[in-house]
């Protein structure tokens, strides 16, 4: 595991072309914060005892670039779920102060199948948070994907991804929140019944649903299974996040900006499965989400603003009014 404090010469933070792409001076402060949030899952995991991979286009941006794609803007890692599982039990005990984990088994509002580790819950001036992450305001945080076995039996797999396609049928189908009619919880008691796991009906049932997705997902845990992947990907058709289980083990750490990240023995695997033979050619597709990340936070804090001041702000006026508001902070 990476030791110490992680430095950052102030060039760093310099807007930057990268492949024809430019990216900002503010992304550039996002990549550090994230960095800090990689380290700290660095240490936690080394105390626990559980390891993590680079995963889709962190792992293609650590083999192809020596850090992040120049066009994403976050970064995705993977474990195995006996890893991940371990990792939501013990971490919360050791982590930092600025950090925290967010999962559909500790967090009633999150509703995404993976976990992550946070350093905010929303914008943060307190001039200590901004120090520490480089003048980057933004919540800041690492996904972390589950890797499960597969059953060595076709029908088995087949039948864990129908289950888990109904289940997200039923919860696409459910209100996002109560009161709920006779019919739908009539649906969530015969689910009950047909998979043996409880419900919480106090809890939001789109919720409570997808929990039951994650636990349908890890259910096959013999050691003996011959492939593992990503079961929501799975079972949304997605056969490229199907791998050998001997790809996922230790293989070495490999340069990723100014620190370094471990990957798996078999990341040319990982690799093909979901870019292609031609992964090391880079081509700009843009990221998976609307980019950059902290858009989304900037207008949340614009329609704050607005209604505090009851007019209307354009986006570059409230993303200024962040800019010199940290400035503020950090010069007084």
């Amino acid at each position: 595991m990476s030791k110490g404090e992680l430095v950052f010469n102030e060039s760093f933070f310099a807007e930057e072309e990268r492949l024809g792409f430019t990216v900002s001076s503010t992304m550039k402060r996002a990549w550090a914060a994230q960095l800090e949030v990689l380290h700290e899952l660095d240490r936690v995991c080394d105390i626990i005892g559980v390891n993590y991979y680079a995963f889709c286009g962190t792992l293609l941006g650590a083999i192809r670039h020596g850090g992040y794609i120049p066009w994403d803007d976050d970064i995705d890692v993977c474990m195995l779920r006996s890893d991940y599982y371990q990792f939501l039990r013990e971490v919360p005990d050791v982590l930092d102060k600025y950090f925290d984990i967010a999962s559909v088994y500790n967090d009633p509002d999150k509703d995404v199948i993976k976990a992550r580790i946070i350093n905010s819950r929303h914008i943060n001036f307190d001039k200590g948070f901004l120090e520490r992450f480089h003048k980057c305001p933004f919540l800041n945080g690492i996904d972390i994907f589950p890797i499960d076995n597969i059953p060595n039996n076709e029908s088995d797999f087949d039948e864990m991804k129908q289950s888990i396609e109904f289940l997200l049928k039923v919860e696409a189908s459910i209100p996002e929140e109560g009161p709920y009619s006779d019919e739908v919880i009539g649906i969530m008691k015969d689910i009950e019944e047909t998979y043996g796991m409880p419900i919480d009906y106090n809890n939001r049932l789109r919720h409570e649903v997808k929990k039951l997705c994650d636990i349908m997902s890890a259910l096959y845990a013999e050691d003996e299974a011959t492939e593992v992947g990503n079961m929501l990907e799975l079972a949304h058709g997605m056969n490229q996040f199907r791998y050998k289980a001997e790809s996922f083990t230790p293989l070495k750490r490999v340069p990723f900006e100014n620190t370094t990240i471990p990957i798996m023995a078999g990341y040319d695997e990982v690799l093909r499965g979901i870019y292609g033979d031609n992964y090391m050619t880079p081509v700009n597709i843009g990221s998976a989400h609307d980019y950059p990340f902290y858009k989304e936070q900037i207008m949340s804090f614009k329609e704050v603003l607005e209604k505090e001041y009851n007019r209307e702000l354009t986006y570059e006026f409230v993303e200024d009014l962040i800019n010199k508001n940290v400035e503020e902070v950090i010069n007084a």
